[in-house]
C-alpha cells in the first residue's frame, strides 16, 4: 500500500497529524531532516514541516512546491496539506505551491476540528463558540487569520477558483455531497462546512466515491478519515493477536467464552518445546509462519500454550527436578517463547490493531521483545485489566491490553479484544 504524505507549515501541526494517524493503526513519522528511502520503508505516513507559517507568501509557496514536487512521482495514496486549525499562516500560497508541485490537482478542504471546538457553518468559523476573529488566534498580529470566513482566508494569497459547499448541502447526505463535488470538479479548491465528526466522515466517504484524485486540506480529522477509507480495512485496526500463557481454570473458561464469540484461529504452541533449547527455535518459527498465514483468513489469532483442560498442563515441578532448572526459569522460557512469536508477527504485519496478553510475565516479555520502554495506561477495562499503548520500540503506540491470569469476569477477554478491534483511539 502507498504512503500518505502530509506537508505542514510547522512542526507542531506535523506531529499532531502523526498522532491522529497512529490512532488508526498506521506507522507515522514527523520528518525534520533529509531522509533516505531505506529509512522509511516501514513508515505509512510521512509528515513534513516547511516551517513557513511566518514567511512571506512567495517564500512559503516555493518551499511547499519544492517538497510536493519531490514526492509527486512516488507511490503516494494521499497528499495532504495540513493547515492551522484557526486559519493562520499562508493558506492560499502554500496550497497553490502544493498543487503546482504536483502538476495540478483538485483540493478538498474541510477546516473543521470538532474535537478541538473548531467548526464551520456557512463558511464562518467558530472557535469555542466564538467567531474566529474574536479569539486570540484572530488577533495574532504577525500571522493571524484575516476573516471569520474560511474562503476569505484562502483568497488573500490564492490564485485559483474556490467553491464553497454549505452545511445545508452537507446535511443532504453522502450522495448529494459526492454529486456537488463532481459538479465542481473543475474548480481548484472546494471548501466544505462541518459541525460534527460524523459529517467529516461522511464528506470523506463522498470525496472518495467521486473517484477523483485530490489533495486533502485540513487540520487533521478529514485527512484521517480519508486515510482510513483509502487503506483497505483489512490493513488497519481490524485484527488482533491474543497471547495466553496462563494455565489456570479461570483462564481456560475465559478463553472458551472468547473463542465462542469471535471467529478465530487457535494456534497451539507446544510448551515442552519452548523449554527445550534444541526444539525452541523451530517451534517459534513454525508458530510465526502459521500465524502470518492464518491472519489472511482470521481477524483474531490466539497464540497460546494453555491446554483445553487442567489435565493437559505441564508438570513443571517434575520437569524442574529432571532438568535441574528452576520452575521460575522454565516459566520464563515459555513466556519468552510466546512473546517472541507475538512480537515477530506484529512487527511484520501492520494490519494488527493490537495485542491482548494474559499473564504478567507474558506482558512484560512481549513489551521487551517489541523494544518498548513501558506501557502508557489509558483506561481500566475491569479491575486489574488495563488498556494502553506501548511506549517506544519498533511499534511505538501499538495498542495493548493486559490482565493477570487469575483475574477478570468470565467474559473479560471478549471485552479486551473488542477494545482492540473497535476503538481506533
Amino acid at each position: 500500500m502507498g504512503k500518505v504524505v502530509i506537508i505542514a507549515d510547522d512542526l507542531t501541526g506535523a506531529n499532531a497529524n502523526c498522532a491522529l494517524m497512529k490512532g488508526i493503526g498506521l506507522r507515522s513519522a514527523s520528518i525534520t531532516g533529509n531522509i533516505h528511502e531505506k529509512d522509511v520503508t516501514d513508515i505509512d505516513v510521512l509528515a513534513f514541516t516547511t516551517d513557513s507559517r511566518a514567511m512571506s507568501s512567495d517564500q512559503s509557496y516555493k518551499r511547499v512546491k519544492k517538497k510536493a514536487n519531490q514526492y509527486k512521482d512516488d507511490d503516494v495514496i494521499l497528499f495532504s496539506k495540513r493547515i492551522d486549525s484557526t486559519l493562520r499562516g499562508n493558506l492560499g500560497s502554500e496550497l497553490k505551491g502544493f498543487q503546482d508541485g504536483l502538476g495540478g490537482r483538485l483540493a478538498i478542504c474541510v477546516p473543521s476540528f470538532p474535537d478541538s471546538n473548531r467548526i464551520v457553518v456557512n463558511d464562518f468559523m467558530y472557535v469555542l463558540g466564538k467567531p474566529l476573529m474574536n479569539t486570540d488566534a484572530g488577533k495574532d498580529s504577525k500571522i493571524s487569520a484575516v476573516s471569520n470566513l474560511v474562503t476569505e482566508n484562502f483568497k488573500k494569497d490564492y490564485q485559483g477558483e474556490i467553491c464553497h459547499i454549505s452545511i445545508e448541502e452537507i446535511e443532504k447526505g453522502k450522495d448529494h455531497i459526492r454529486d456537488k463535488i463532481i459538479a465542481n470538479k473543475d474548480v481548484d479548491l472546494i471548501i466544505l462546512d462541518a459541525i460534527t465528526n460524523d459529517q467529516i466522515e461522511m464528506i470523506a466517504e463522498a470525496s472518495i466515491d467521486t473517484g477523483l484524485k485530490f489533495i486533502s486540506v485540513d487540520p487533521g480529522p478529514f485527512t484521517k478519515e480519508v486515510t482510513k477509507l483509502l487503506y483497505n480495512k483489512s490493513e488497519i485496526s481490524t485484527k488482533a493477536i491474543v497471547v495466553i500463557g496462563s494455565v489456570t481454570k479461570v483462564t481456560m473458561n475465559q478463553m472458551k467464552e472468547l473463542e465462542d464469540n469471535f471467529e478465530n484461529y487457535r494456534l497451539q504452541v507446544d510448551p515442552s518445546k519452548l523449554i527445550n533449547i534444541d526444539l525452541a527455535i523451530d517451534e517459534i518459527n513454525r508458530a510465526i509462519n502459521l500465524a502470518k498465514e492464518k491472519l489472511n483468513d482470521y481477524k483474531l489469532v490466539i497464540v497460546t500454550t494453555t491446554p483445553t483442560s487442567i489435565e493437559g498442563r505441564l508438570n513443571l515441578k517434575e520437569i524442574s527436578e529432571s532438568k535441574g532448572i528452576s520452575i521460575d526459569d522454565l516459566s520464563l522460557m515459555i513466556s519468552r517463547g510466546l512473546a517472541k512469536i507475538a512480537s515477530e508477527i506484529v512487527k511484520k504485519d501492520r494490519s494488527i490493531s493490537g495485542i491482548f496478553s494474559s499473564g504478567g510475565d507474558v506482558t512484560i516479555a512481549v513489551t521487551e521483545e517489541l523494544g518498548g520502554q513501558g506501557i502508557e495506561i489509558r483506561e481500566e477495562i475491569e479491575p486489574l485489566v488495563a488498556y494502553g499503548r506501548v511506549i517506544g520500540g519498533e511499534v511505538d503506540g501499538l495498542k495493548i491490553v493486559s490482565k493477570g491470569g487469575m483475574v477478570g469476569s468470565e467474559k473479560v477477554m471478549i471485552k479486551c479484544v473488542d477494545r482492540l478491534l473497535n476503538k481506533g483511539e
